[in-house]
């Protein structure tokens, strides 16, 4: 199993998506980060598994329930979180 790191962006993007949806939609805000973790907990045991992006030297995968994007890169001792996004927000 890898260890886990987020990038400054990646926390702050988190942060972010907790503001929103703690505002918007309260209830649904652990659900989401269910979600989220769900995948980052994914990535720690098995970091191959997401999509490489192309012509880029990370990864991505796409949240099951709410279909966040996580952008990462696989080093030897761990996976770094580069971001994450709602899946419609940005281009990776």
């Amino acid at each position: 199993m890898k260890a886990i790191l987020f990038r400054k962006e990646a926390e702050s993007d988190l942060r972010s998506i907790i503001a929103y949806y703690d505002e918007v939609a309260p209830e649904t805000t652990s659900n989401i980060l269910a979600d989220i973790y769900r995948s980052i907990d994914q990535l720690a045991h098995y970091p191959l598994s997401g999509m490489q992006v192309p012509d880029r030297a990370f990864r991505r995968i796409v949240t099951i329930k709410f279909h966040f994007k996580i952008a990462y890169a696989v080093k030897e001792q761990q996976v770094v979180i580069l971001g994450i996004f709602r899946y419609q927000d940005r281009e990776i």
